[in-house]
């Protein structure tokens, strides 16, 4: 398992803001947009569509993306250097969660250092974005959270071998797969090395869904520490189809 930090292009980092931009995303999603690049009008960007809406976010945002180039180039070494400073602990860690070898595993993943501030990721290309001004501790906390994508859907489509398009939003495969960081970065190895863990390192509606008494966070993570990652797979997705109107009536509630 390994991670290349690189910068995009120009382009690729208008289209990650775009899809985030263009998509019926929550106002958490899109607002963090104009919390960094006042630059970029709330009014105007809603005002206009389709391309002449990546046109705008374009023009406003090259002259930041030139001021601020150096800066990401020099981030890819920071952040690949730190990566590979805590990858043998890391990868240790992952191999006793998932009960399997990595050594072969997943070995293209990329971190694009980009001025996208949310950070989405892409399970088809096994690649992530970074938010340029994130420190080598925030940008290993970010990675942390995404591998555990990557692997964790790596093994559920080899044991029940269904659709990767199952595993977006709005599918209930998603949303158990992203409470799995918090069950995962446990593990003391992991949460040290993850500056958000302590803060939240999933959606924060999960840290408040309650089902008989419990937190959820907590049932599955008492799930997974008794059972093999397989029959938690099973499991787990179980407990989530039988309390799935619970569980999506408090992600509406909460958000």
């Amino acid at each position: 398992m390994d991670i290349k930090f690189k910068v995009p292009t120009f382009e690729y980092m208008i289209n990650s803001i775009f899809e985030i931009q263009n998509e019926d995303q929550g106002d958490y999603f899109k607002e963090t947009l104009f919390h960094f690049y006042p630059s970029v009008e709330k009014e105007k960007l809603n005002s206009v569509h389709g391309e002449e809406k990546r046109k705008y976010l374009k023009d406003t945002l090259q002259i930041i993306y030139k001021e601020n180039l150096q800066l990401m180039q020099e981030k890819v070494n920071l952040y690949n250097n730190y990566w590979v400073e805590n990858r043998n602990v890391i990868v240790e860690a992952f191999e006793e969660a998932f009960q399997m070898k990595l050594k072969d595993e997943l070995n293209d993943i990329v971190g694009n250092i980009a001025l996208n501030p949310v950070c989405p990721r892409y399970l088809e290309s096994n690649s992530f974005d970074v938010f340029y001004l994130n420190s080598e501790r925030g940008a290993l906390g970010i990675a942390l959270h995404e591998i555990v994508h990557f692997v964790w859907f790596k093994v559920w489509n080899q044991y029940f071998k269904d659709d990767w398009c199952e595993y977006e939003i709005p599918h209930l495969k998603w949303i158990l797969s992203e409470m799995i960081p918090d069950i995962i970065m446990r593990d003391e190895r992991l949460r040290a090395r993850n500056p958000y863990f302590d803060e939240g390192c999933v959606y924060d509606y999960f840290y408040k869904i309650s089902i008989d008494g419990e937190n959820i966070l907590n049932t599955l993570y008492n799930m997974f520490q008794n059972m093999s990652i397989e029959k938690f797979m099973v499991e787990g997705y179980r407990y989530c189809q039988l309390n799935e109107q619970t569980i999506r009536s408090a992600m509406d509630s909460l958000s």
